[in-house]
């Protein structure tokens, strides 16, 4: 376990919750921090992705098994129970869960596979793209050619990647682990604070990507003592937004201020998550939700 590793990804998980609570932000500091600050938690995810890769997965054989186990299954999961729940509210009760989908054929191909736009449990698009890009690297590096039944389809029907800067930072994360050891930790921190203070004053809609990349070089193999938090992680990527959809009538019931409307909707879903973790952790065959981890 590489514990600044561990740190990175919980925050930028976390960060992801903030994004997908329900308010009524326009501006103001609270807004960046819950609104903007929050897409931070992406690119995070995308450099660890690339970061580990080069530094673990192409070193090892069966790359495209092992993705399928770590990312398809919890994806298939996630997405297919959420979306039998949605159809159960829908036909039972009435209660239209929808929001982007129809109840129709897209209900599967987007709601599930997302050819092309985020699948029903939307912040799972992120596990979408990166096991396209295992596969297409799995394809060309290790010759694995059941990549394609992944590959084809989507290159035929859809979009290969939802977001670009997933892709982009995966190759960022790439060229750092290959090149960690050349830079000069201290001019490079200095180098990307420079970066990031230009583009906050010219290009505020790319600040996330040095400001990511800044806490990245910041936390990478610092040495401290810190918990496993890999599938409790995993599985608030996976489950934290319909948790927040189901809950949410209840809070705008009953809470009024909408500073404590947003934190009970954070709170309530590292909460129900954390219980999820305590259950898959006693009984062992529940770790096919969080690929095995």
């Amino acid at each position: 376990m590489n514990p600044s590793i561990e740190l990175i990804r919980l925050i930028a998980v976390i960060l992801i919750v903030f994004t997908h609570t329900r308010n009524e932000l326009e501006s103001g500091v609270t807004y960046f921090i819950i609104e903007r600050l929050p897409t931070f938690g992406t690119a995070l995810l995308s450099l660890i992705s690339g970061y580990l890769y080069y530094n673990v997965s192409r070193k090892k054989n069966h790359l495209f098994k092992k993705k399928i186990k770590s990312l398809a299954v919890p994806y298939i999961i996630a997405n297919t129970s959420i979306l039998l729940v949605v159809l159960i509210l829908y036909y039972a009760f009435g209660y239209n869960a929808l929001h982007r989908l129809s109840y129709d054929f897209s209900i599967i191909s987007e709601g599930i596979f997302a050819l092309n736009s985020p699948p029903i449990n939307p912040p799972t698009y992120f596990i979408r793209d990166i096991l396209v890009i295992f596969s297409i690297i799995a394809l060309l590096t290790q010759k694995e050619f059941k990549a394609l039944f992944i590959l084809i389809p989507i290159i035929l029907f859809g979009t290969l990647i939802l977001r670009l800067d997933v892709a982009f930072l995966f190759l960022v994360g790439c060229i750092y682990s290959k090149f960690e050891n050349k830079f000069k930790k201290k001019t490079l921190i200095i180098l990307t604070i420079i970066i990031t203070t230009i583009i906050s004053a010219w290009f505020i809609d790319y600040l996330k990507f040095p400001t990511s990349f800044l806490l990245f070089v910041l936390l990478i193999n610092l040495q401290f003592k810190f918990y496993n938090t890999g599938r409790y992680s995993y599985l608030l990527h996976l489950y934290h937004s319909p948790i927040i959809v189901i809950t949410y009538p209840i809070f705008n019931l009953y809470i009024d201020n909408p500073l404590l409307k947003i934190i009970a909707q954070i709170m309530t879903a590292l909460l129900f998550i954390y219980m999820i973790f305590l259950i898959s952790k006693k009984y062992e065959f529940l770790k096919i939700l969080s690929g095995g981890r």
